[in-house]
């Protein structure tokens, strides 16, 4: 199983600033494609598009529609 996350190294802002799920574009459950996008964040008044890392099916959702995060962070899992 692969784990979502986004890493210091791609995160758009300070250290400090929280990150947030604005909306999935996949539910549990639905198929994914490698460089699909999966779910938009908002970051610092920056909007981001996530792509799957991998091909597979998205088995969890970790971080739900607005709530807030950090880098590192689990957002979901592709098995």
């Amino acid at each position: 199983m692969i784990e979502l996350v986004i890493s210091q190294e791609e995160w758009p802002a300070e250290q400090q600033a929280d990150g947030m799920v604005a909306e999935w574009k996949a539910e549990v459950g639905d198929t994914v494609k490698l460089g699909e996008t999966i779910l938009e964040i908002v970051v610092v008044k920056t909007n981001m598009e996530v792509p799957a890392p991998v091909s597979g099916i998205l088995q969890e959702i970790c971080v739900a529609k607005g709530e807030l995060f950090k880098p590192e962070t689990v957002l979901a899992r592709i098995g």
